[in-house]
C-alpha cells in the first residue's frame, strides 16, 4: 500500500519514485582468519577450506562475531555439517557475560532444516508458540546448503529460509522453513551473532557469511527470489528491401580539412564506440 501512496505522490510532485535500495551485503568473515571472531575456548574453531570450521573434539559452546552487534539485520551464509549427531546451530538475540549463559541466552535456529530453541532464561525450551514450522523437504545436513536469517529486532520476528546447494552452485531459490515470534515478551536486542557447537563431536562449517544492517526491506527475503537468467540474444531484423527502387548512392565523403587545420582539432571530431 505504501508504495502505491509513494507512487501518487511523486506523480502529483512531477518526480519518479526512487526503487526500494538494493541490500548491502557486508562480510564477516575472510576465509581466511578468525579475525573479528570470539569463541569459547582456544583451537574450538579453525580455519579450513575457506570455513569457519568447528572441531571434533571441542566442547560445547559457540563463536561470536566480535566487531559489531545486531538487533535489526539480514544475515546469509552456507552451512554443512562434517559429522555429528545434532543439527547444526546459530544463536541470534544473545547475551554475552561472565559468566556466560546457556547458550548466550539466545534463540537458537537449526539450519538449514529449521529446528529452534529458546535459551532465554526462565524460558530453555522449544519455544512451545513461538515457533513457527513450515513444511519443506528434509535435507541432507551433509551437504551445503544456503540459508539467509531476517530478524526485526522492534516486532521481535525473526525467519530463516533455506534452500540445498546443486553441486558446483553458489546460489538456490530458498524457502522459507522457520519463523519466531514472542509478542509477550521482548526478545528483540543488540547482539552479536554466533555459530553454536551444541554438543562436542560435532564438525560444522560455515563459509560465505555477509550480513545486511540496517535492512533496506525488512519483510522480504532476497534468497527466496528467482534465480536470475541470462537474456537471450536478440535477433536484429532488417529492414525490408524496397523492390523496383534504384539502390541509392552512397554521400560523397566531406572535403577534408585545409591543411592549415590537420590534426589541430578544426575538423570534424570521431566518436569513439563504446
Amino acid at each position: 500500500m505504501w508504495i502505491v501512496a509513494a507512487l501518487v505522490l511523486a506523480l502529483v510532485a512531477g518526480t519518479t519514485p526512487a526503487r526500494a535500495a538494493d541490500p548491502v551485503l557486508v562480510p564477516v568473515f575472510d576465509g581466511k582468519t578468525l579475525d573479528g571472531w570470539t569463541a569459547h575456548a582456544k583451537d574450538a574453531f579453525v580455519v579450513k577450506n575457506g570455513a569457519i570450521h568447528s572441531r571434533k573434539n571441542a566442547s560445547r559452546g559457540w563463536i561470536y562475531y566480535n566487531k559489531r552487534q545486531y538487533k535489526s539485520f539480514r544475515w546469509i551464509f552456507k552451512v554443512r555439517q562434517v559429522s555429528g549427531d545434532h543439527q547444526p546451530t546459530v544463536l541470534i538475540w544473545g547475551k554475552v557475560q561472565t559468566p556466560p549463559l546457556n547458550g548466550l541466552g539466545a534463540i537458537q535456529f537449526q539450519p538449514p532444516n529449521g529446528g529452534a530453541w529458546d535459551y532465554r532464561p526462565g524460558h530453555n525450551n522449544g519455544g512451545k508458540g513461538l515457533f513457527t514450522r513450515y513444511p519443506h523437504p528434509r535435507w541432507d545436513i551433509k551437504k551445503w546448503a544456503q540459508c539467509e536469517i531476517l530478524a526485526n529486532g522492534d516486532t521481535v520476528i525473526a525467519r530463516m529460509a533455506c534452500c540445498p546447494l546443486p553441486d558446483g552452485a553458489t546460489k538456490c531459490k530458498a524457502q522459507e522453513v522457520l519463523k519466531f515470534e514472542d509478542k509477550k515478551e521482548p526478545a528483540g536486542r543488540e547482539a552479536p551473532l554466533a555459530i553454536q557447537i551444541h554438543n562436542k563431536g560435532i564438525e560444522d562449517e560455515y563459509k560465505d557469511l555477509v550480513v545486511e544492517s540496517p535492512v533496506a526491506d525488512p519483510a522480504k527475503f532476497i534468497t527466496t527470489q528467482a534465480l536470475g537468467r541470462a537474456r537471450p540474444a536478440q535477433r536484429v531484423s532488417r529492414p525490408p528491401r524496397d523492390v523496383g527502387r534504384p539502390t541509392p548512392r552512397p554521400a560523397a565523403e566531406p572535403p577534408a580539412a585545409p591543411a592549415c587545420c590537420r590534426g589541430t582539432g578544426a575538423g570534424p571530431r570521431a566518436t569513439r564506440a563504446g
